[in-house]
C-alpha cells in the first residue's frame, strides 16, 4: 500500500527522487502529529495560543508545589533551559506561542533561527567541565562508556579518528561552537536524499537505479527500519499520511 503512494507517477517504479520526496513528507507528517498530540494538553484555555505559564504549569506543576522531589532529578536546569528555548522560539516575545512558534520550540532542529540553540544545548550536554568546548574524551563519552572496559570496539577508535581528522577542523584538541554545529546541522548534507540512496542502493537488485515493488518487499526489513514507514509506524497505522 505503502510503495503505491510513494511512486509518485504511478509507473510501477520508486526512484530515488519519490523516495526523498516521502521521507520528507514523512518527516513533516511525524512533527504534525507530535504537535498536533501536545497541543491538546498544553493549550489548557483552549484559546488557540500556549503561553509559557501554561506550558510550565503543565510540565513542571508538581515541580513548583515541591521544590525538592526525591528523585533528585535537576528539574529546575531543565525549567531554565526550556524558558530559554520557548523564548527563543517565540518570535514576537510575547512569551505566548503560535502554532508555529510551539513546533520550532519542539523541533528547534527544523528551523534556521533556532539552530544556535540547538548547539547549544548539544555543547552543555557534553562538555561536562563546562570549559564551552567539546574535548576528544568530552566526544566519544557521549556514545561510548568503558564501564571498565579496556578494549575499545572498532567503531569507537575510527570516531576517535573522525575528530582528530574531521570535527576539530582548527586542530586545536577540541571542537568550538562553529566546528560542534557543522557536526550536528552539516549545511551540505540532505538527510532525506542520503536515506532515499541508501534504500535504493541496497534494495535495487537488477541496478536498473529505480525500485520495483517486488525489490522493496523483497528488502521489508530495510524499510521496516527506515523513516520511509517512520519505522514501521506506518504499516500498523492505516492512516498513511
Amino acid at each position: 500500500m505503502i510503495v503505491d503512494k510513494i511512486d509518485a507517477d504511478k509507473d510501477g517504479f520508486v526512484t530515488e527522487g519519490e523516495l526523498k520526496s516521502w521521507i520528507k513528507h514523512a518527516q513533516k507528517k511525524y512533527i504534525y502529529d507530535n504537535v498536533e498530540n501536545q497541543w491538546q494538553e498544553f493549550d489548557m484555555n483552549q484559546d488557540g495560543f500556549i503561553s509559557w505559564d501554561e506550558y510550565r504549569n503543565v510540565t513542571y506543576g508538581t515541580y513548583l508545589d515541591d521544590p525538592d522531589p526525591d528523585d533528585g532529578f535537576n528539574y529546575k536546569q531543565m525549567m531554565v533551559r526550556d524558558e530559554r528555548r520557548f523564548k527563543m522560539a517565540d518570535k514576537d516575545g510575547d512569551l505566548i506561542a503560535t502554532k508555529e512558534e510551539f513546533t520550532a520550540f519542539l523541533h528547534p532542529e527544523e528551523y534556521d533561527y533556532m539552530k544556535d540553540i540547538v548547539v547549544q544545548e548539544t555543547m552543555e550536554d557534553i562538555d561536562k567541565n563546562a570549559d564551552g568546548f567539546i574535548d576528544l574524551e568530552e566526544y566519544i563519552g557521549d556514545m561510548y562508556s568503558h564501564d571498565g572496559n579496556a578494549d575499545e570496539p572498532e567503531w569507537v577508535k575510527t570516531e576517535r579518528e573522525q575528530f582528530v581528522e574531521f570535527r576539530d577542523k582548527n586542530r586545536d584538541g577540541k571542537m568550538d561552537k562553529e566546528e560542534t554545529k557543522d557536526w550536528i546541522l552539516p549545511s551540505d548534507y540532505d538527510h532525506a536524499e542520503a536515506e532515499a540512496r541508501h534504500l535504493v542502493y541496497e534494495s535495487d537488485q537488477n541496478k536498473d537505479g529505480k525500485l520495483t515493488k517486488e525489490e522493496i518487499v523483497d528488502k521489508y526489513d530495510l524499510f521496516v527500519g527506515s523513516q520511509a514507514t517512520d519505522f514501521g509506524e506506518a504499516l500498523v497505522r492505516h492512516d498513511e499520511f
